[in-house]
This record gives C-alpha cells, sequence and structure tokens, in this order.
C-alpha cells in the first residue's frame, strides 16, 4: 500500500480548500492524529464537508482510516528526509570521510522515498503484465540507457530477452512494429524529448500496453496502463550529478525483475544455473 504522504504529495486533483489539508497534515501529522474532524476543520479554517472530500479523492472511507493511514505511514515519513540538498549533497572543502557519509545519506533517502513511492497493487499489475507479455520493450534515453541495459541483461540471464534500443530511429522502429502482445516500459523523468510524445503515440496507434517509470509531479499527456514513480527531489540539471534519479530508476528496475523473478523462482534458478554451467564448460 502505497504511503499516504507519498499519496497526499502525488494527487493533482486538490482543490485550494483540499491543499490546505493536505499541506497541514504534511506539515503537523502527530497532531493530525490527535484531532478530530472539527478540530483539523477549524485548524484549517474550511468545511468538514472539504475533510471528506479529501478523504474521498485519497480512496478513503472517512477520516478515521485517513489517520490509520497517517499512523502507519507515519515512521517511513519521517525517514524521508525532505530537508536533504538532493542537487548538492556534498559541499567544497568537504573531506573524503564526509563525502563518504553524504553520498551515503542520499541513497538511503532516496531509498525511502522510492519505497514510499510504490503501490503495491500497482507493482503486482505491472508484474503481472510483464509475465503476460510475448515481448518486452524498454525505451530509455541518456543515462537511463544503461539502467534499460542492464535491466536487460538481467532478464536475458533467466531466459528473457528484452528490447532496449538506444538510437532514437531504433526507438521509433521497435514501437512501429509492437502491437498488443508487446510490453513497452517507459522511462522518462519528466517527459522530455522522444518519450514524451512521439514513441507513446506510436505505441498508442499500435494498442500497445505501456508501463511508465516517471516522477510523481509528471502527468502524461498519454494513456498508460501501469504507472511507478521515481523519487522527485533533484533538480534536472542544476546538480553535481543524478545520485538520486539513477539509484531510484535502478531500485524500481530491480524489484520489477526480483518480483518476476520470485514469480517462478525455482525455475528461473535452475536456467540462470544452466546457462552460467554451459559457458564455464566452453571457457578456453
Amino acid at each position: 500500500m502505497i504511503n499516504i504522504f507519498t499519496q497526499i504529495k502525488s494527487n493533482n486533483d486538490l482543490s485550494h480548500n483540499e491543499q490546505i489539508i493536505a499541506h497541514y497534515i504534511l506539515e503537523h501529522p502527530h497532531q493530525v492524529l490527535e484531532m478530530n474532524t472539527k478540530q483539523l476543520k477549524e485548524a484549517c479554517f474550511v468545511s468538514t464537508a472539504t475533510i471528506y472530500r479529501l478523504c474521498e479523492k485519497l480512496g478513503l472511507s472517512g477520516f478515521s482510516e485517513l489517520k490509520v493511514r497517517i499512523s502507519s505511514s507515519l515512521n517511513e515519513y519521517m525517514r524521508d528526509d525532505d530537508h536533504f540538498d538532493y542537487d548538492f549533497p556534498v559541499q567544497k572543502y568537504q573531506t573524503h570521510f564526509e563525502i563518504l557519509n553524504k553520498i551515503k545519506e542520499d541513497y538511503e533517502n532516496t531509498l525511502a522515498s522510492t519505497f514510499n513511492l510504490f503501490s503495491l497493487e500497482n507493482l503486482r499489475y505491472a508484474v503481472q503484465a510483464l509475465k503476460k507479455a510475448k515481448v518486452i520493450d524498454i525505451y530509455a534515453s541518456s543515462g537511463n540507457i544503461y539502467l534499460a541495459q542492464n535491466f536487460q541483461f538481467q532478464m536475458q540471464e533467466i531466459g528473457v530477452f528484452v528490447n532496449a534500443p538506444i538510437e532514437e530511429y531504433h526507438q521509433r522502429l521497435l514501437a512501429s512494429q509492437s502491437d498488443e502482445t508487446h510490453l513497452a516500459i517507459i522511462i522518462s523523468f519528466g517527459g522530455r524529448g522522444i518519450l514524451s510524445n512521439i514513441i507513446p503515440q506510436i505505441l498508442q496507434d499500435r494498442k500497445t500496453p505501456i508501463l511508465l517509470i516517471s516522477s510523481y509531479q509528471y502527468t502524461p499527456q498519454y494513456m498508460v496502463d501501469y504507472h511507478l514513480y521515481i523519487c522527485s527531489l533533484e533538480n534536472h540539471y542544476k546538480k553535481i550529478s543524478s545520485f538520486s534519479t539513477r539509484l531510484s530508476v535502478l531500485y524500481i528496475l530491480d524489484v520489477l525483475y526480483t518480483c518476476y523473478f520470485t514469480l517462478d523462482y525455482e525455475a528461473n534458478i535452475q536456467k540462470k544455473l544452466s546457462y552460467y554451467e554451459v559457458i564455464a564448460k566452453n571457457n578456453p
């Protein structure tokens, strides 16, 4: 179940008054746990009906369930440090020991943030789609290409071939050859370049299911069948490097691979071992 705080942050369908309540919950989660609806509406200067509309948009039955979800998600939320500088985690003149710790902190916070963005239901549907697909195609650009190729390699180790085209023309060509038996995985932080509209439009015309891996702040202009979210705390370009984004994408792809692997756990272990036994026997 997705962390309720992440669910609140990523909901783009809130009215002005609902946003006021959402902001209050994010800033004062412990206080909200001690409140009733009357106290919350007075603190936010909104109506009781607005509170229940917010609950409904979050898929909750009411304020009581909201408090239960806040309580169950609170520990992970408090670990998710929004005050950490993901763009410049390391400062001038810091020692090697300080750099070691800052990169470690960046990674720990990124993993916690990405974990909070997972919906178990969405993940289950995405893995089922991977299993159902006769062909898996993965579309990425820039640094994400290498992560896509790593996923391709992992899947090939258990006998599943994944297409991971690098060049733009090859991506267009593959998309044009796709159909409803394929599953297209698109990795796009904010929907830039060819992955924003061109490839998705071709895939939609070909009736290919799409699994989008993107920032939760990105609202695609095309239909998505499955959606998983990248930790979105780095600036697109004003930063030392894509430490956080890169790790977040890798984590998501590793989770997809591992969930797929466990669907046929023993068979996949045997396949992987048998392939490497053949390689070892034929080493010069």
